[in-house]
């Protein structure tokens, strides 16, 4: 669920995302992001109690985003409604590309590779929920376990939005994620 934010708790979410994305995780420290906005460190710690939560509002921003569309839809709809949503997000603030699907920039920092790993495990549950709805529809084949077809829609996306975001966005974004879709819609057509 995405947490409310104040505007000012939004301008530091948004600069520790773009520390993240110009040198890693070991860029986000407090003194970094309130360098950044002419804040001290006192003052950036009445906001947030440290660089751990402000991740965490940035992968709770991040979700409640991603979800905000996808509860209306079902079955093959929505996984393309979520491939979609992720590709807006990225054309919205770029630096997500650098950030939310490169997961190795996190290793050297156990609590925040868990929550990572905690908000890909619940993006995993509603891919699951959606493929068991487009099997059930015959939509999609069925012959593939549920866990496999995860893999196989979101390693694409994932190094799709990785390509774009290392070319410093040399092609259109919407269009390459619309021609994924169509490619995985034949490839996992029922027969």
């Amino acid at each position: 669920m995405k947490q409310e934010l104040t505007p000012r708790q939004n301008e530091i979410v948004d600069t520790a995302l773009h520390l993240i994305a110009e040198g890693g995780i070991g860029n986000l420290t407090i003194r970094h992001i309130s360098k950044r906005l002419n804040l001290t460190e006192a003052g950036l710690y009445c906001h947030f109690n440290g660089k751990l939560e402000i991740i965490q509002a940035l992968v709770s921003r991040f979700e409640g985003e991603v979800d905000e569309k996808e509860g209306r839809l079902h079955g093959w709809a929505a996984v393309e409604s979520a491939m979609a949503r992720r590709t807006e997000l990225v054309l919205a603030t770029p630096d997500l590309a650098h950030v939310v699907f490169a997961e190795e920039l996190f290793q050297g920092d156990k609590e925040v590779a868990q929550l990572l790993f905690g908000m890909m495990q619940r993006h995993r549950e509603m891919f699951l929920r959606h493929f068991k709805e487009a099997i059930e529809a015959d939509e999609i084949r069925d012959d593939i376990p549920l866990d496999t077809l995860f893999r196989l829609v979101i390693g694409p996306l994932r190094l799709l939005i990785k390509q774009w975001g290392l070319s410093n966005g040399a092609f259109d974004l919407q269009e390459k994620c619309h021609e994924l879709q169509e490619s995985l819609k034949k490839l996992l057509a029922k027969k």
